[in-house]
C-alpha cells in the first residue's frame, strides 16, 4: 500500500504546475513561430514548425534505431560467465 505523505502531495501539486508551465511555454513558442520570422540558412528552415517536426522525427529515429540495434547487439545476462 502506497503511503500518502505531505511531501508527496506537494510534489504532485508542483508537478501539475510545472506541466501547465511547460504546456504554456509550448503554446507560446508555437504562436511565436508564426509571428517572428526566423532567418534560416536553407529554404527548409523557413517552413513554420520545421524545427519542431525535425526534432520529433530525429528523436523517433533514435528510439527506433536503438530498439533495432539492441536486437543485434544485446547479449544474454550470463554472456561473460559467472564470476
Amino acid at each position: 500500500m502506497k503511503k500518502i505523505t505531505e511531501t508527496s502531495i506537494r510534489l504532485k501539486e508542483m508537478g501539475a504546475w510545472m506541466t501547465l508551465i511547460l504546456f504554456g511555454l509550448g503554446v507560446l513558442l508555437i504562436v511565436l513561430e508564426f509571428i517572428v520570422h526566423r532567418h534560416g540558412e536553407t529554404n527548409l528552415e523557413d517552413i513554420p514548425l520545421f524545427p519542431a517536426f525535425y526534432a520529433f522525427g530525429s528523436s523517433v529515429f533514435v528510439v527506433i534505431g536503438g530498439i533495432i540495434l539492441r536486437k543485434f547487439i544485446m547479449r544474454s545476462e550470463d554472456y561473460y560467465g559467472d564470476d
